[in-house]
């Protein structure tokens, strides 16, 4: 339970990241890598298990790519600005710190 847990936060702070980068520039990017970096740091502590904090990124990434991606009426929700660049690596380099890091 706690495995599919974690991968529905990732994937819930994945959507909150990707309707918030954009807006009040810069400070919605500053708070969405804040979320990716705290919701990582939370479900690592919280469960013990890099699994888990593995399965929360799997979840976040699995998000991020949807939405960076052409939709049905061709609409793409992350851009490839800086916001939306500063906010796909950026969170990938703060879930690669929260991974593999040692507790």
């Amino acid at each position: 339970m706690k495995y599919l847990l974690s991968l529905v936060f990732g994937a819930l702070v994945g959507i909150s990241g990707t309707f918030l980068h954009n807006a009040y520039r810069p400070l919605g990017v500053i708070v969405s890598l804040a979320a990716v970096s705290m919701g990582s740091r939370l479900i690592r502590n919280m469960y013990l298990s890099k699994l888990a904090s593995a399965l929360f990124g799997i979840g976040w990434i699995f998000v991020i790519v949807r939405a960076s991606s052409l939709g049905n009426g061709g609409e793409i929700l992350i851009e490839a600005n800086l916001f939306g660049n500063v906010f796909v690596f950026g969170g990938l380099g703060l879930l690669a710190i929260s991974v593999f890091r040692k507790h």
